[in-house]
């Protein structure tokens, strides 16, 4: 019988279907100063080949294209890997392939730096720690990073009630502390990252970003969508400057060695 870990992660390459282009364009992008802290840790250079794990529609394989790397995005849902195809295809440093956290499909020691934006939680830990030992260098790096709400002012806090009011069957996000992260860095040695980040949505983009979540009522839930708009309008009417409302985040980025 199927383990239910493994049901999980088959239920997360079908979650985010229908939802790329709310994704694309509602998710905040990731700062440029991830690039730096690379540069500071790892001696990280424009000759390094990415692998961008759970890479979606290519949010964070993004920067790094942008910064002249080799990227190759690797994605289990087929909506969100065209969406990052159509997006990125253009640049002959992409490749998109379909593969998961557990079974990438990439050759052995190909890999510089393993990147997990957004989605380790989706992942199998030690099917994933085996397959990014197997595809990583010898002195490989992975960097994790989360784009986490800041929860401090009075809008993000009426955010966080409406997700409240509407989430369905939300995925378990471990608390990334130091017994979760061991289970992937090895000796536990790894460096924590903080950055400040923000986003500017106007209503549809808000609105957009309330929906790319997989546990939020999307379009097609007529009724439950109808009431989620309504809550957003309200919201959005309350908190707005000059037709934009400003979202917080903390953008945590973990760095280290892969436990092999």
């Amino acid at each position: 019988m199927p383990s239910l870990r493994f049901k999980m992660v088959e239920d997360f390459t079908r979650r985010f279907t229908g939802r790329a282009l709310f994704y694309s364009t509602s998710r905040p992008s990731y700062p440029s100063r991830i690039l730096d802290i690379l540069r500071t840790e790892i001696g990280f250079d424009q000759t390094y080949v990415i692998a961008d794990i759970g890479s979606g529609t290519g949010l964070l394989s993004e920067l790094f294209l942008t910064n002249g790397n080799r990227v190759i995005g690797v994605e289990p849902n087929d909506d969100m890997r065209l969406f990052a195809q159509n997006k990125l295809g253009k640049s002959q440093k992409f490749l998109n392939v379909k593969g998961t956290a557990e079974n990438t499909g990439l050759e052995s020691a190909s890999i510089d730096l393993v990147t997990v934006g957004q989605a380790l939680h989706w992942f199998d830990c030690e099917a994933s720690s085996r397959e990014f030992a197997r595809i990583l260098k010898a002195n490989g790096h992975v960097c994790i990073i989360y784009n986490d709400r800041n929860h401090d002012d009075s809008f993000m806090k009426d955010y966080d009630r409406i997700v409240s009011k509407y989430a369905r069957n939300r995925a378990n996000v471990p608390s990334l502390d130091d017994a979760y992260l061991s289970r992937f860095f090895k000796k536990r040695k790894y460096s924590r990252f903080s950055l400040p980040n923000e986003q500017f949505l106007d209503f549809e983009g808000l609105l957009g970003r309330m929906t790319s979540a997989s546990y939020m009522p999307g379009p097609a839930d007529d009724k439950l969508f109808a009431g989620l708009k309504e809550d957003v309008t309200h919201v959005f009417k309350e908190h707005a400057k000059l037709g934009k409302i400003r979202m917080l985040y903390d953008t945590i980025v973990f760095l280290g060695k892969i436990l092999g």
